[in-house]
């Protein structure tokens, strides 16, 4: 079992508030405003492989989506990272909408922050953003297997003390042994009915 620092989870936490806090929006001088819309700040999952596909946002100087827009998705070649299938770049369009999604976006099994690094390209005119996420390896929880087992006692337990009050029928031949089943706590006493 390891167990993580406590510096490296303070860490993270910070880099998440610092992701959260950070301006989600690209903006060039010709125009185009690149907006991140999910996937800033999110924790992939590297022990499930899971990750939260990116999707950002490509409008222009009047506000309106751009659509057929050439956009990039880029992962670190090193470190922590992740890939879009078994690729490090996705090359992709924006839809009606002027929204591009990074399809299949999968962590490798480095944990720590990374970039996610987007360019959108229209026209001759180019923008471009980072979106932060962070790969994690969360450890299983151990209360919650304890809650499993401690449920799992009372319930055979409890199964038990039915039994022994209500009986049972035997088969033909099988003689049953009567039970009498006391629980007593101080002076209080417990059983089948007398």
């Amino acid at each position: 079992m390891q167990i993580e620092p406590l510096w490296r989870k303070l860490g993270v936490i910070w880099i998440v508030v610092l992701a959260a806090a950070a301006p989600a929006a690209a903006a060039d001088a010709d125009g185009l405003n690149l907006r991140i819309i999910e996937g800033q700040g999110s924790i992939n999952n590297v022990r499930t492989r899971s990750a939260r596909a990116p999707i950002v946002e490509l409008r222009d100087d009047q506000n309106r989506p751009v659509a057929g827009a050439s956009i990039t998705f880029q992962t670190p070649s090193t470190g922590p990272g992740a890939t879009f299938g078994s690729e490090r770049a996705l090359m992709t369009q924006t839809d009606s909408e002027g929204r591009a999604i990074g399809r299949g976006l999968v962590p490798n099994g480095v944990t720590g922050p990374f970039e996610i690094h987007v360019t959108a390209a229209f026209n001759s005119k180019v923008v471009s953003t980072s979106i932060r996420q962070i790969n994690a390896s969360p450890a299983e929880s151990r209360s919650s297997k304890k809650v499993l087992w401690i449920s799992l006692a009372a319930g055979a337990a409890a199964g038990g003390v039915l039994a022994a009050t209500h009986g049972h029928s035997s088969p033909a031949g099988v003689s049953s042994i009567p039970s009498t089943s006391t629980l007593s706590a101080g002076t209080s006493t417990f059983g089948p009915p007398q």
